[in-house]
């Protein structure tokens, strides 16, 4: 019964996971940042926590970038916890494939009342409201053609059955310091072209490399997921989901997806540190960390501290329902 490992394989293809599990080994745990870009925290079987890293760096001359790992599905007070931590950061870049009208977007959405004449908007509010909304359907289309439209259905069936959210509906990205910092779809097309890459041979390659047993590996309760999914069990479906993303594959070096986005991150931060900005910070998919702590590293950054904030938890909540900070590395 291999479905589930495909299906997961599919899902996790934008957003792989690398987990260190900290149960035994404690703080030696944080000590794997970058190359663990996630924390599973396992109490007991029933009681577990999968957290992401925030990342402080400083350079030589006191400008400070932080590194903030994100998890395409999570509970809703991960992102509120996000949200408010982005507010202290003078530009915050963030990752998403053809996201670059998403804040004009947010900002036009909010404005929409459809109980007034042009629903609430300009003429020209509207205008460009209609050519966003022409450029979403087009847009879908081509995603079909390439699959990513798949995985933006997954995220949401697997966010409804655990009464998580996705990325998309937890973040705010309307703020005026959010700058889209990815590939358009376009140039994302044209790069996988010219590398001979494909989005379902990636899919493919991720889902055999699911179907090889590999000693020492989980082997996901299928049956249990099972019988979790169809009585509603949500704790179930995470303490299982969240073991089972701790040794989900990555194998996405050099690809367009991982490395040719990290490499367009960097582009736009350089921008933006050559424009003087003094606290920066970077929201991309964990498994991107690795690389652009690399690119950090060689301007002359320095990896300052390391905090881990709960993605996902079947722990009990800490006294005043605030779920926290997991803990802080501090390095030398």
């Amino acid at each position: 019964m291999k479905m589930l490992r495909c299906f997961l394989a599919v899902f996790l293809l934008c957003s792989p996971v690398l987990a260190a599990d900290a149960s035994a080994a404690g703080k030696e745990a944080y000590e794997g940042y970058p190359g663990r870009y996630m924390l599973l925290e396992s109490l007991s079987r029933d009681r577990q926590c999968l957290s992401t890293p925030v990342a402080s760096y400083v350079d030589g001359r006191g400008r400070e970038v932080a590194l903030i790992g994100a998890i395409h599905v999570a509970e809703p007070g991960y992102y509120a916890q996000l949200n408010k931590l982005f507010t202290g950061y003078d530009v915050l870049l963030f990752e998403m494939i053809g996201g670059e009208g998403l804040q004009r977007e947010e900002e036009l959405r909010r404005k929409l009342d459809r109980s007034k004449p042009l629903a609430g908007l300009t003429l020209e509010e509207a205008r460009e409201w209609n050519r966003m909304v022409e450029w979403r359907k087009k847009r879908i289309q081509d995603e079909k053609s390439f699959l990513l439209g798949l995985l933006g259905r997954a995220y949401q069936e697997l966010s409804d059955a655990m009464g998580l959210q996705t990325q998309h509906q937890g973040i705010d990205y309307s703020g005026p310091h959010f700058v889209h910092a990815d590939m358009t779809l376009d140039e994302f097309q044209r790069a996988q072209a010219a590398k001979r890459e494909s989005f379902a041979g990636l899919m493919l390659k991720s889902v055999l490399s699911s179907l090889v047993e590999k000693p020492g590996k989980y082997q996901p309760n299928e049956l249990g997921l099972m019988v979790d999914l169809l009585a509603g069990n949500k704790a179930g479906l995470k303490n299982e989901l969240m073991r089972i993303l701790a040794d989900a594959p990555n194998g996405l070096e050099d690809t367009v997806i991982l490395e040719g986005r990290n490499a367009k991150c960097m582009e736009v931060f350089d921008q933006w540190s050559g424009k003087d900005a003094r606290k920066i910070g970077i929201f991309y998919g964990a498994a991107h960390l690795p690389g652009l702590h690399r690119e950090l590293l060689k301007r002359g950054y320095r990896l300052r501290d390391v905090r881990w904030l709960p993605a996902w938890s079947t722990k009990e909540k800490a006294p005043g329902g605030e779920a926290g900070v997991k803990g802080r590395e501090k390095t030398r």
